[in-house]
């Protein structure tokens, strides 16, 4: 009987301890929580770790080394059904980006339209974001490395479950659309040879044309698409005139977009050392309309602003005539 009572009282005190831990080890917080991929056994998992097992994907409720019988579908009191991250909508409400691999981690859907950096704060994502995203049928994503669609862009008609190291954690900014993008038509009066520049400007920036439509305004209000106008009264000259010292400060960065030394003879490169400067301002101050104000004005301009001559920089006139231009040929932003 003594022997007994000891065991009884040894396995209470088992018991017990068995469940402290458990609420203990439970209410730790997860600080390596990530998506392991297929379940296996003999593995450590933490809490809120995400597996895959017989097509579905589970949630770690407790954090265990897992055995054989212990698969998730069999072990409820250790995997929840379903990714971390609270329910995702369905894909059917828009194209839905997702914190991490497999679909899983935090989830935010968007619906059709563009979207900065601000916007996609707005909507929950930070900057340099997304691992994976799903695309309804018929779908397109434009995801762009840096904010208001420039840098590097990459295009997803269909879901993926992982975008790759090259792509992974660099979304800054966003275009959701239905079907494929609109094509864009040469204005009338913008020279096929113009067009011509504007347009291989525009598919190394990425732009789907919208770029080349601004490009085409700019020259027209700079140098009459090149018809013999004089150079400007700071010694700007070229298709998009601009001044020797900012040329010269830019042609570092002119080698590493284009592959090689600028040539200023070539019209190509005007345009193209152009198309590399308005693009940093108009990333730099948010929109096409402040980037074209500084990109006449200067990064300091300001309305009543004057230059080294005491003469008024009106910036702002310029901006509006070119961005009426601009609207006039089908610009979109």
């Amino acid at each position: 009987m003594t022997s007994n009572r000891h065991s009884f009282k040894l396995l209470s005190l088992l018991v017990v301890l068995a469940v402290f831990l458990s609420a203990f080890c439970t209410a730790l917080p997860s600080v390596s929580a990530a998506a392991r991929g297929a379940w296996a056994p003999n593995t450590a998992y933490a809490v809120n770790d995400t597996v895959t097992y017989s097509g579905s994907t589970y949630t770690c409720l407790q954090a265990h080394t897992s055995l054989v019988g212990w698969e998730p579908s069999n072990a409820p009191a250790l995997w929840q059904k379903g990714g971390s991250g609270g329910t995702t909508p369905p894909a059917t409400n828009g194209v839905t980006f997702y914190a991490d691999i497999n679909y899983s981690g935090k989830a935010v859907t968007l619906g059709i339209g563009n979207y900065t950096l601000s916007q996609l704060n707005a909507k929950g994502i930070p900057n340099d974001w997304m691992s994976s995203l799903k695309v309804p049928s018929g779908w397109t994503v434009e995801v762009y490395e840096n904010d208001n669609f420039g840098g590097t862009k990459w295009t997803f008609t269909s879901s993926s479950s992982w975008v790759g190291n090259t792509i992974n954690d660099k979304m800054s900014s966003v275009k959701i659309y239905t079907g494929s993008p609109s094509t864009v038509t040469k204005p009338s009066e913008v020279p096929s040879h113009i067009w011509t520049y504007v347009m291989n400007v525009d598919k190394k920036f990425g732009k789907g044309g919208d770029f080349a439509l601004l490009l085409s305004a700019v020259i027209k209000k700079e140098s009459s698409f090149g018809a013999g106008l004089p150079g400007s009264p700071s010694a700007g000259d070229g298709l998009m005139q601009v001044e020797p010292n900012t040329r010269n400060a830019y042609l570092s960065q002119f080698s590493s977009k284009f592959g090689r030394a600028y040539n200023h003879n070539s019209e190509q490169d005007q345009v193209c050392m152009g198309a590399l400067i308005l693009d940093e301002k108009i990333i730099k101050f948010g929109n096409i309309y402040k980037g074209l104000l500084h990109y006449n004005g200067g990064d300091n301009w300001y309305p009543g602003a004057t230059d080294s001559y005491g003469r008024p920089i009106l910036a702002d006139q310029y901006a509006n005539a070119v961005y009426a231009t601009y609207k006039g040929y089908g610009g979109k932003n």
